[in-house]
């Protein structure tokens, strides 16, 4: 009795928790507040990571932003505005979000599922009267109705299952019945997108490192890497004028172990989750001096797939939505047609209104009659 007393109430309240954070209005201020606070953010000047890491250079960064922006940089600068992203202000609500719209999702995913799994081919007649779009028709009793329901719902892309019950004969017929579940991919997108910013801005870091000839330079970061350049060539067209220009580099990791390649803009070479960018060159006494960026982004890889997630399910969404419909065709030769569109199925109402009259002028039908809404209307 005592654990039922105690677990009572904490299950209530973990209950009334989750409602509040699936609630809609709830992930709709959570975003609101994000992106106030990002346009907030972007109203003070930020270092990069680089420069934050080195207080000589940071301090640097301070002097010349304050020339800059006048009087209020100090203030900024000791209240630590300036590492913004890193603050629990703007870290805080942006892991609210991801949580929110986690929750969302795991709160939506039973009944899309059930949507998308759960699709019965019979029907009772409140399917009929609960339907967007309906419509009856009558022909002589011969007629092979449910093969022309068949044959005009499949050339309209639709993939059609049927079922027999006694001297009925039940007909479902769907297309793009795994639509639903894009919504679903776009909301994962969303804190997976989220996640990835938050390692981008926690740990990433740049480095700009320039190397001359027959030189080595480290990496920095706690990496232990060290780069060196083993060659340098430059592409010219006719006239002179430069056309290209790689480097060959080697990444020593350890002090033993080696490795590189040919570095060219646009195209990095990566070494122990460090991406190594060539960004210029320079002449001098012995040769030429190469400009590396080296970058390590431990959140792109995720940003990369929540973009690629969100295109997904966007396009899923707005471009394959979800139509289906029902039919009932009775021994009498009476036929009974239910549809249903999504909202992005702009164009389902004109086609089922066609569906209506093509079964009907084929199956030679009597006095049809189509519902849209509550309007009846004899076609």
């Amino acid at each position: 009795m005592g654990d039922r007393g105690f677990l009572s109430p904490v299950g209530r309240a973990l209950r009334r928790g989750w409602r509040f954070l699936v609630r809609t209005d709830v992930a709709a201020v959570v975003i609101v507040v994000v992106l106030l606070l990002a346009a907030l953010g972007s109203l003070f000047p930020h270092p990069s990571p680089t420069i934050a890491a080195d207080a000589e250079r940071l301090a640097r960064w301070q002097a010349e932003a304050h020339e800059r922006f006048g009087g209020l940089t100090g203030l900024a600068i000791q209240s630590g505005v300036y590492r913004y992203l890193g603050l629990a202000l703007f870290v805080v609500p942006l892991a609210l979000l991801a949580v929110v719209t986690l929750a969302c999702i795991l709160d939506r995913w039973p009944r899309v599922w059930r949507r998308v799994v759960h699709r019965p081919v019979r029907w009772a007649g409140e399917v009929l009267t609960g339907a967007q779009h309906a419509a009856s028709l009558s022909a002589p009793p011969s007629t092979p109705l449910a093969e022309l329901v068949r044959r005009s719902l499949e050339a309209r892309g639709f993939a059609v299952r049927s079922e027999v019950d006694g001297s009925d004969v039940f007909l479902r017929a769907d297309r793009h019945w795994l639509a639903p579940l894009a919504t679903l991919v776009s909301h994962l997108a969303v804190p997976l997108l989220l996640v990835g910013v938050l390692l981008s801005g926690q740990y990433g870091w740049r480095e700009v490192l320039t190397i001359g000839p027959d030189e080595t330079t480290p990496v920095g970061h706690g990496t232990g890497l060290t780069v060196a350049t083993d060659g340098f060539a430059i592409s010219r067209y006719p006239d002179g004028s430069v056309s290209s220009y790689d480097a060959e580099i080697t990444v020593i990791a350890g002090g033993d172990r080696r490795a590189g390649g040919i570095v060219r803009v646009n195209e990095p070479v990566v070494h122990s989750g460090v991406g190594f960018h060539l960004q210029g060159y320079g002449e001098t006494a012995d040769g030429h001096s190469i400009t590396i960026l080296a970058v390590h982004d431990p959140g792109f890889g995720l940003v990369v797939v929540a973009g690629f997630l969100l295109l997904l399910g966007v396009t899923v969404t707005f471009n394959f939505p979800r139509c289906c419909v029902r039919a009932r065709v009775g021994a009498d030769g009476t036929l009974q047609l239910a549809g249903h569109g999504e909202r992005q199925a702009y164009d389902f109402e004109r086609e089922f209104a066609g569906l209506v009259k093509e079964i009907a002028e084929a199956g030679d039908c009597k006095s049809p009659v189509h519902r849209d809404g509550d309007i009846e209307v004899g076609t």
